[in-house]
């Protein structure tokens, strides 16, 4: 497939496209000649067929053999035709079904290279409408191209080429009124383009809302709302349809102009052909070929109207959504990145500087080493950088000045899949698929074993439970898991860890949506996974940092404390008070 950057503009990027099947789209033009040539040489046989016929007296015994040439060239036209039809439903159907599914694939790819930013400021269904109907509007976009405006195109050469040998005078007028019929349609067509721009931007916007309502349905139901999700839906439905009615106003219009110019040439031509006719300057065949060929130009360019119409509100729609995908990446690989190699799993943060874009900053001049097999734990207030530190650690987002490194490699100058690769993240909502148990287990892993699934699974504590399922491993999860509980759910993210095996393993508030039970069973899993590891634990129960080796007590950015956790209860600093505040022996 091309690898080259994706354009921006609709048909560059249609271009960009269709370059591997340049081949097959010469053959589908040729194809598209034949038709258009076709619309003048069927009328022009008719033509002879009728002026034979007018000069034959009617009891002409050679009357067979004075048509069986015209007939028989008819006759072969009809059949060659039918035979480039066959090759064109070949070639159509070849190309244009991995046309779009090169879009569709390719536009997916391009997405999953964003930041984490830009998907927590896009809705995911909005997104995936997008590639939809890109991939929807270019295929309409090219079939318009080859069918509605290239076959116009054609049929026209050759139409005013085939009414100029028969009569010179229309010939011209017919010429002047088509560029006249197609310069008004442009022009009355030329907002439509930015309409139909902002038409598709409020039907994805839509989307992206109705989307967000039913992914929040439980909150919609336990607050009563199902009244308010409607009124609320229902202003940015209005907004659809009110732009969709403007655009539909535009080609209102612009149909009606069109239809005055088409019944004026109609009825123009028919009182001039008559007037020929009685002065003897046009034949019976004449008369019948002008007049088919000019209700073929009338239906030609009338269809180009119309699909041109159709054509700028699909290019507008495919404006919008490129606009909204093929934005610069602002997480990016270097040019010449190699491949992180872990052996130990050290982690080092040097003189870190960062700030979010229009926020303030959060690290200034920090930095913090893990050794090899060390576990630290992570704890401070909301909005201390806790999380940060660790989406600066996997990449989602880059660090102002500075450095990570891990076992001395600038995670900068490596690529982003190899860094991911040696890196096991649990979040403290499990990232689970709408696939089975074991399709999510194996996540970790694609070439395990089912033996080794099975020992992951174990090693987790989560085979009893899955077990006890009607469908065993073969259980379908739900949307992010939703068929099973917070323990269940964190168990086989757990269980993917053990077979993802990564040599630093981070864990982000694991357990803190949990109850004390389950989370207890939980950290027995956190314990075998842990060994042989670098690990980073975030937590606010404090409880569940009590193994650790050293704790990291941020603030404001900064490291105010560290330490085991004994050396720093003795401190009698930030971190025991905050012991303290959980423990309850102090009031808040």
């Amino acid at each position: 497939m091309n690898t080259k950057p994706l354009p921006k503009t609709p048909l560059g990027f249609i271009g960009y496209f269709l370059r591997p099947y340049a081949f097959y789209a010469f053959i589908i033009i040729l194809i598209t000649f034949f038709w258009a040539a076709n619309s003048a040489i069927e009328p022009y046989i008719i033509k002879v067929i009728l002026d034979t016929l007018e000069k034959t007296p009617l009891k002409e015994a050679h009357l067979f053999y004075q048509l069986l040439l015209p007939m028989s060239v008819y006759i072969s036209v009809r059949i060659f035709i039918n035979l480039a039809s066959r090759v064109h439903d070949y070639v159509y159907l070849k190309v244009m079904p991995e046309f779009t599914k090169n879009i569709i694939i390719r536009l997916t790819k391009y997405l999953q290279k964003h930041s984490q930013s830009y998907f927590q400021h896009h809705f995911g269904g909005s997104l995936v409408s997008n590639i939809s109907t890109t991939a929807e509007t270019c295929k309409a976009l090219l079939n318009d191209l080859f069918y509605n405006f290239l076959y116009p195109f054609f049929s026209f050469i050759i139409i005013a080429f085939t009414m100029a040998s028969v009569h010179v005078a229309l010939g011209i007028a017919l010429i002047i009124w088509t560029f006249l019929f197609i310069g008004v349609s442009y022009y009355l067509s030329l907002q439509i383009h930015h309409l139909s721009e902002q038409l598709t931007e409020k039907s994805t916007t839509l989307v992206g809302k109705i989307l967000d309502s039913i992914t929040n349905i439980l909150a919609v139901k336990l607050f009563a709302r199902r009244k308010f999700e409607i009124k609320f839906l229902d202003a940015y439905a209005q907004e659809k349809v009110e732009k969709e009615q403007e655009v539909g106003w535009k080609n209102l219009k612009l149909n009606m102009v069109m239809d005055m110019m088409a019944n004026v040439l109609i009825i123009i031509l028919i009182s001039y052909l008559i007037h020929e006719r009685q002065e003897g300057r046009v034949s019976i065949g004449d008369f019948a070929l002008i007049f088919t060929l000019v209700l073929s130009i009338i239906d030609t360019v009338w269809d180009i109207s119309r699909h041109y119409m159709r054509f700028v509100e699909n290019l507008g729609k495919c404006s919008q959504a490129l606009k909204t995908i093929i934005v610069p990446h602002a997480i990016k690989d270097a040019p010449n990145a190699q491949f992180l190699t872990v052996s130990k799993g050290c982690i080092e943060f040097k003189n870190v500087y960062y700030t979010p874009t229009g926020g303030k900053p959060i690290f200034q001049d920090l930095s913090l080493t893990i050794k090899e097999n060390e576990k630290v734990g992570i704890v401070g207030q909301s909005g201390s950088g806790k999380t940060t530190l660790l989406n600066l650690l996997v990449r989602l987002m880059d660090v102002d000045q500075g450095a990570i490194l891990i076992d001395g490699q600038n995670i900068k100058d490596v690529t982003q899949d190899s860094l991911h690769k040696n890196i096991s993240f649990i979040p403290q909502e499990p990232m689970l698929f709408h696939r089975t148990i074991i399709e999510n287990i194996k996540y970790g892993n694609l070439e395990a074993s089912e033996e080794e699934i099975h020992a992951a699974a174990s090693q987790a504590f989560a085979e009893s439970f899955i077990k006890s399922l009607p469908q065993g491993y073969d259980t379908l999860v739900g949307e992010r898991g939703t068929t099973l509980s917070g323990g269940q759910r964190q168990r086989l993210a757990i269980a993917r860890s053990f077979l993802k095996n990564a040599k630093i393993l981070i864990l982000d508030e694991a357990t803190s949506a949990l109850d004390s039970e389950t989370e207890h069973y939980i950290q027995q899993s956190f314990e075998n996974l842990m060994r042989n590891k670098a690990v980073l634990v975030v937590a606010h129960r404090l409880s569940t940092l009590l193994k650790m080796d050293r704790i990291i007590v941020l603030e404001g950015g900064r490291i105010v404390e560290q330490g085991d956790h004994t050396s720093l209860l003795k401190q009698q600093g930030r971190y025991s008070r905050l012991w303290n505040i959980q423990a309850n022996k102090v009031l808040v």
